[in-house]
């Protein structure tokens, strides 16, 4: 008997497919009755835009990576992908053992569409000697991050280091107890006090000259300019730690959670494997992404750089011990009960957010309601 064909779809470049096809190699060296074929296509909007009109063509590959959120409803409600829980429990997926929060970024209308691929969080990394320098200790509260944003700023480094984005300020706007977004893509109420209070927080981090942005500083990105210790502190994404290190192994790097306001604080960044509805071999295709999710291919893609951390708590644990030094691990681990998936939020809403919140950073004299009455002015509508 042949084996069945099927597709799988990601987008990247680089050596990054490399490291997929040898994951696929695996899996059609243990699974003779199902062999796969890689397709890569370019990023962002071209890739969605892609696969969604190649499954109105019914040419679209069997199993693609969506992200977690809005991105995901948008295909789910284009009926461009089918649910899973059935495949899944067909194919022996324990789906128990991943993260009950990145399976909420996958479903839609209380149907589960995506099997966590990975997932990355925020946290706040400091570098340890200048803190011991000053005296200080990792920050537990906003007062005491304003503080120690005050003292680390000196010479020529600046205390605390952020993007001015939605992207990462989304924690502060959760810690402050000030969240609008919902798992629909529904934004609410953006003139709430907690949104307010995380507003005019970072606003004065940055009027005081105790924040400093990538932009500000000539960095690339905000591990740039943490690396060269521009800053004492940065709030950013996990993968910070191990793209700094990587250029300066002996950087002494410590990593905390966002200090709450009113409760904990984080962002959740994840994508997961899909089934085309249009797909002929929907049990092959879940076949495929259980092997992809199995605690033995996510350690072998976390060693290969296209895994961030597992979505699984067994291979999270895994990871755990492998690494025990590893103060981002237990961030990240705690984060994912209680971050917000960013897919929540609707790209065109990101895009007039930072906008406005840019202008917040740099003015003194605009106020968070000012800027919050910005962003509902230009907001796209419908």
């Amino acid at each position: 008997m042949e084996p069945v064909s099927i597709q799988l779809a990601i987008e990247a470049s680089g050596d990054t497919p490399l490291a997929y096809q040898d994951q696929i190699d695996r899996f059609n060296e243990s699974h003779k009755d199902v062999q796969v074929e890689l397709r890569t296509y370019t990023g962002g909007d071209a890739y969605n835009q892609a696969i969604l009109g190649q499954v109105a063509g019914g040419v679209a590959p069997d199993v693609f990576l969506v992200d977690g959120g809005v991105r995901t409803k948008e295909f789910a409600t284009s009926d461009a992908i089918a649910p899973l829980t059935d495949l899944a429990k067909a194919a022996g997926l324990d789906l128990d053992s991943f993260k009950p929060s990145l399976l909420k970024a996958f479903t839609v209308d209380g149907k589960l569409y995506g099997i966590p691929k990975d997932y990355n969080t925020t946290a706040l990394f400091y570098h340890k000697d200048l803190l011991e320098q000053a005296g200080i200790e990792p920050p537990k509260t906003w007062d005491d991050l304003r503080a120690a944003a005050q003292k680390l700023t000196s010479g020529d480094t600046v205390g605390f280091g952020m993007y001015p984005q939605i992207n990462y300020f989304l924690a502060f706007i959760e810690a402050a107890g000030g969240s609008f977004v919902s798992a629909d893509g529904v934004v609410g109420d953006l003139s709430n006090a907690g949104h307010k209070e995380a507003l005019a927080f970072m606003q004065d981090l940055f009027t005081s000259g105790y924040a400093l942005s990538p932009q500000m500083a000539g960095a690339g990105w905000d591990g740039e300019m943490f690396a060269n210790k521009q800053v004492a502190m940065v709030y950013g994404g996990t993968w910070i730690p191990g793209a700094v290190l990587g250029g300066d192994p002996s950087l002494q790097i410590g990593a905390v959670p966002l200090p709450p306001k009113v409760q904990p604080g984080s962002v959740l960044y994840t994508a997961g494997w899909v089934i085309s509805a249009k797909s002929e071999h929907p049990d092959a295709a879940m076949e495929l992404i259980s092997f992809l999710t199995s605690d033995e291919e996510l350690l072998k893609g976390r060693e290969a750089g296209i895994i961030g951390l597992p979505p699984t708590e067994s291979a999270l644990q895994a990871v755990v011990d492998a690494n025990p030094d590893d103060p981002t691990l237990a961030v990240a681990r705690k984060a994912a009960d209680y971050g917000v998936p960013f897919g929540w939020l609707q790209p065109k809403f990101v895009d007039t957010y930072n906008k406005a919140f840019g202008e917040l950073v740099q003015k003194k004299g605009m106020t968070p309601s000012e800027m919050i009455d910005q962003v509902m002015s230009e907001m796209p509508k419908g």
